[in-house]
């Protein structure tokens, strides 16, 4: 996932197996809180689209393609109120378009901070993929004559071009100003699979509506959100413990997850609010009685991982948990709004580990 720093090296996957030991003594067999097994939240499918059809992060995710495996991020900036917040206050996990923001505004006089929302895409092997949805205003369609005029070719709604960094750096901008959605990538076919209305969703994907089914039933309007899709829901210990971790030092930290850990099919971690310090997040499975015999070592993992990557000042823990069809979901609480996006980042949260 969007990763900054990764513990790499092997005196410090020693250090983190110390780590480990130490916070094994907190590990219990099973969370704390609430806990219940039913299916009245996500219902059946009929009743799942319904429940998710006026939910924003739904409705963009019905933008782009089932990725099969990868993550994507999501930021309802109209619920920032337009703005980038960064700070420990606020949680938001979309926002790559930031870092461009000053070129947008220069060359096409929009901000991404300007868009309703934000998807950011990653998957294994392909480049980015960025897209913003737009109210009515501003209107995009005045957005065609600046790409050409700064050297962009179109071909219908699709503007390709060499990367110039005295502008715009993308290759590909993809504009649907019916929609009032822009795309942006270095891949145009991505752009293009924007563009066109994909036949198979990533909101419609099987694994994915009951986690969409259960986030818009607890959550309601959701301000910001991670979805992890097929491996990359998966976290593995060599992404806890360090890429260069020898095989002895990971069947050493292994002994400290106990239990059954079926890799989930896709996991969502959502928030209601950007300065909430409370989050759901659930993964989904291929039945409910998988999903129930994680649920304890799900859990206790949570415990060994949360406080560790990013240091004894941060850590989620988990308040609650229950299995909802087959979801298995987890309230989770914070010490700060951002912690959330700070353990996402470094696959922290316990939670969705593989061990």
């Amino acid at each position: 996932m969007f990763l900054i720093v990764r513990i790499a090296t092997g005196w410090m996957a020693a250090a983190v197996l110390a780590t480990f030991a130490a916070a094994s003594t907190l590990i219990g067999c099973s969370s704390g809180g609430t806990s219940s097994t039913g299916r009245s939240a996500t219902g059946g499918k009929a009743v799942g689209q319904a429940v998710i059809h006026s939910s924003g992060l739904a409705s963009a995710l019905d933008l782009i393609p089932d990725i099969h495996d990868g993550n994507v991020m999501y930021t309802d900036w109209s619920m920032l109120g337009h703005q980038d917040r960064n700070d420990a206050d606020t949680a938001s996990f979309g926002g790559a378009f930031l870092a461009v923001d000053t070129l947008l505004q220069r060359d096409l006089g929009i901000r991404s901070t300007d868009a309703q929302w934000e998807l950011d895409v990653e998957r294994p092997g392909r480049l980015p993929l960025m897209v913003l949805g737009f109210g009515p205003h501003p209107d995009l369609s005045g957005l065609a004559g600046k790409l050409t005029s700064l050297g962009f070719r179109a071909e219908r709604s699709l503007f390709t071009g060499s990367p110039d960094p005295k502008g715009l750096w993308a290759s590909s901008i993809g504009i649907d100003p019916r929609r009032h959605v822009l795309a942006w990538s270095a891949d145009a076919t991505a752009v293009r699979s924007v563009l066109t209305a994909p036949a198979r969703p990533l909101g419609r994907a099987s694994e994915m509506i009951p986690l969409l089914t259960l986030a818009a039933a607890r959550l309601g309007r959701i301000a910001t959100a991670a979805i992890a899709v097929g491996p990359a829901a998966c976290v593995k210990l060599t992404e806890l413990v360090g890429r260069m971790a020898t095989p002895a030092e990971l069947a050493a930290v292994r002994k400290f997850f106990h239990g059954t850990f079926t890799p989930p099919q896709a996991e969502v971690t959502a928030l209601a609010g950007p300065a909430d310090t409370t989050a759901l997040d659930a993964l989904s499975f291929p039945d409910q009685r998988t999903a129930q015999v994680n649920r304890a070592s799900r859990s206790a993992a949570s415990k060994v991982t949360s406080g560790i990557i990013l240091g004894g000042s941060t850590g989620i823990r988990v308040t609650g948990t229950a299995v909802t069809g087959r979801v298995l979901s987890f309230d989770m609480t914070a010490m700060q709004p951002h912690d959330f996006p700070d353990l996402v980042d470094y696959d922290g949260l316990g939670v969705d580990v593989c061990p």
